[in-house]
């Protein structure tokens, strides 16, 4: 009995202590988690990985909204809006991000649900538009500061949001390709009867959905079209057996990861590869109009979209082309022969960045997010060795390029570019073209 008191003493001054360490996390102000401070974070990159926090959408409502022919834009936006706020984990998580779109915006974002949802910026009595369609994984986010550039340019601006995006990674297995169709034929046709005159500007798996719709039934006012790292064909020879993969229960992610990036999905379903292949084997049987003056951007090095099949590609529709056929290549070597009627400009060097990656083009260097001193760093090359990935997130001398087997060998830590060195030249080509196209 003696030998016992010791024991429980030592248990009741445990539990003490448990419950002083409780009352002290009661007690102490817990501070809130942002959209800042969740990538800095680094501890819980490889927990959310695994437990994949943000992985899933809540289950509140359709993950795809039904959107009738005769809807107003603004309706558009106001019930995408609210799926995100229904379906999206993160929604509501605190976020404010000095944007050069989120100044124009009628009322200041505050949440991650502001950042990633569709917009429009509008002129009084306007009569010309862009229309942003943004690509595989990503949000309307991606043209924070396109959108504003354009708009101080005149042209009033819309974005839309895919189908499966915006929310979380899982919704993209609840959707179909013919959703992602319906939903830019809406847009596009939309913007053709608000507008007398306006462009279609898409990236990567947007701008593929774009291409496919405008080569099926072009607007009559469509006056240009802009391609932005155009998903023609994936560098992975198996990407074609995801169809067939995609039938199996068990077989559900290609990628699991930490999803703590506000507005791109990090872990990829493999239903998605699915859609991606359809919209690519599309839009490389896609024959444009010939009379459709037609720009497009894109890296020689990207390491998701093969660029030699976007370059046989732009040569066929250079075959009797009537209208203005434009390339914009960051190559560090000189391209292979094109149609003398592609009018191509070559850039060979980055400044302080090794060269273009697939999600670059569209954020310039002081993008407060994702540019060179941004909040977010892509270094998921390191994701399963925690040190090698602290360095990568931390280090006061990065490597920024395009995720190739080449750099990752030559350089360390390789952060993948998420801005562009670029942005200025490439946005003053873009104001040039559709200034031309749209007189």
């Amino acid at each position: 009995m003696l030998n016992t008191i010791p024991k429980i003493m030592m248990k009741k001054g445990l539990l003490v202590s448990l419950l002083v360490a409780l009352n002290h996390l009661v007690v102490m102000p817990v501070q809130a988690q942002t959209c800042q401070s969740l990538v800095s974070d680094l501890a819980r990159y490889q927990s959310d990985a695994q437990q994949g926090s943000y992985r899933f959408a809540n289950n509140a409502g359709d993950a795809v909204l039904d959107i009738p022919e005769a809807q107003s834009y603004s309706a558009y936006i106001r019930a995408t809006q609210a799926l995100i706020f229904a379906r999206n984990p993160k929604a509501r998580l605190p976020c404010e991000l000095e944007t050069k779109v989120s100044a124009l915006l009628p009322s200041k974002p505050i949440q991650v649900a502001d950042y990633v949802a569709p917009f429009e910026l509008t002129h009084p009595n306007n009569q010309k538009a862009i229309l942003l369609i943004h690509g595989l994984t990503d949000s309307p986010f991606t043209f924070h500061s396109l959108a504003a550039d354009l708009y101080a340019q005149g042209y009033d601006v819309r974005t839309m949001l895919l189908p499966g995006h915006g929310t979380a990674a899982s919704d993209l297995k609840e959707t179909d390709y013919r959703d992602w169709q319906q939903h830019v034929r809406y847009a596009i046709s939309r913007t053709a009867s608000d507008y007398s005159d306006f462009a279609v500007l898409g990236y990567s798996t947007g701008a593929a959905l774009a291409t496919t719709e405008i080569a099926a039934r072009r607007p009559d006012n469509l006056a240009a079209l802009v391609l932005v790292a155009p998903a023609t064909q994936s560098h992975s020879e198996k990407a074609w057996l995801a169809k067939w993969l995609d039938w199996l229960p068990w077989v559900d992610w290609v990628d699991k990861a930490a999803d703590l990036d506000l507005a791109k999905y990090e872990s990829f379903p493999l239903h998605a590869v699915t859609l991606v292949e359809q919209a690519m084997a599309d839009m490389r049987e896609a024959s444009l109009p010939a009379s459709l003056p037609t720009l497009v951007i894109a890296s020689d090095v990207d390491a998701t979209i093969n660029s030699q099949v976007t370059y046989q590609l732009l040569s066929r529709w250079a075959q009797a082309r009537t209208a203005p056929l434009a390339l914009r290549v960051y190559a560090p070597d000189t391209l292979t022969a094109l149609p003398e009627s592609i009018d191509v400009t070559e850039v060979t060097t980055l400044n302080g960045v090794i060269d273009m990656s697939h999600i670059g083009f569209l954020n310039p260097p002081d993008h407060p997010y994702y540019g060179k001193a941004g909040v977010f760093r892509n270094c998921d090359t390191y994701l399963d060795d925690i040190t090698a990935f602290a360095h990568c997130k931390t280090t006061d001398t990065p490597h920024f390029g395009e995720r190739s087997q080449a750099n990752l060998a030559a350089h360390t830590p390789l952060i993948r570019v998420s801005f562009n060195p670029d942005y200025d030249p490439m946005t003053t080509q873009l104001v040039t073209f559709l200034g031309k196209a749209m007189q």
